[in-house]
């Protein structure tokens, strides 16, 4: 019995300690146009607002919600908070998945929308398998390292190449899922595909902390080179 107890125990400090592993609370950003979106989340709250490229806020407007629970899930973090028209239901205010190191999450655009109870909704995405798609969501420490990584700049041919290859491939990839789950028409397609744009810049190891001038001078730069146009015909074809 002794040792039943024991293992039971040794049990529920791992389970602890995971769950502890995924603490989320704090201050996250997201890269967008002109700047950043700063996440703050709290025990007990969610709160964003818009700030400049050097961390200044662009006006005092902040949004602060409520979140009544944090589900940690095997694949993916649930915020949730209270349906205003129903108390006793709740909403998904976010979805986040984490990445190895911690240094940046998944904001999940493709998560469920669902308004129920927390038991419900914890167990509709425990049955989800679907791939979780999102925007990167950074720590400020890891976004200062950034800029240490390879300027757009000094991007070559050969990597422009390679940066179509990977961004249709990601674009092709979020637009499939998109029409699944999404009804009417692209979104806001510009915000979506710059999205996507940082991230295939993260995945090749260049700054992904641009602006919507700095992607378009990028493109300028490369578009009017003639084997960039030869393989971009083959690149429409596949």
């Amino acid at each position: 019995m002794k040792k039943l107890l024991l293992i039971l125990v040794s049990i529920s400090f791992l389970n602890c300690t995971s769950q502890n592993d995924q603490n989320i609370d704090g201050k996250w950003y997201l890269i967008n146009k002109s700047g950043f979106v700063e996440f703050t989340i709290t025990k007990d709250s969610l709160i964003n607002r818009k700030l400049f490229s050097d961390f200044n806020k662009k006006n005092n407007r902040k949004r602060a919600i409520k979140i009544t629970k944090k589900v940690f899930l095997k694949d993916r973090i649930l915020l949730l908070g209270e349906n205003p028209k129903s108390p006793k239901d709740n909403y998904t205010l976010m979805t986040l998945v984490q990445t190895q190191g911690g240094n940046y999450m998944k904001y999940v655009w493709n998560g469920i929308d669902s308004i129920s109870s927390i038991k419900t909704i914890t167990k509709i995405n425990q049955n989800d398998s679907r791939q979780l798609l999102g925007y990167n969501l950074y720590t400020k420490e890891y976004l200062d390292t950034l800029k240490t990584m390879k300027p757009i700049d000094n991007m070559t041919i050969a990597d422009f190449k390679k940066y179509l290859e990977i961004f249709s491939e990601n674009l092709k990839v979020s637009m499939t899922e998109y029409k699944k789950n999404i009804k009417g028409n692209y979104g806001q397609a510009s915000s979506f595909n710059f999205q996507i744009g940082l991230q295939t810049l993260l995945e090749l190891g260049y700054n992904p902390r641009q602006n919507s001038d700095t992607i378009n001078s990028m493109f300028s730069k490369f578009m009017k080179n003639d084997d960039i146009k030869e393989f971009m015909k083959t690149l429409n074809k596949k």
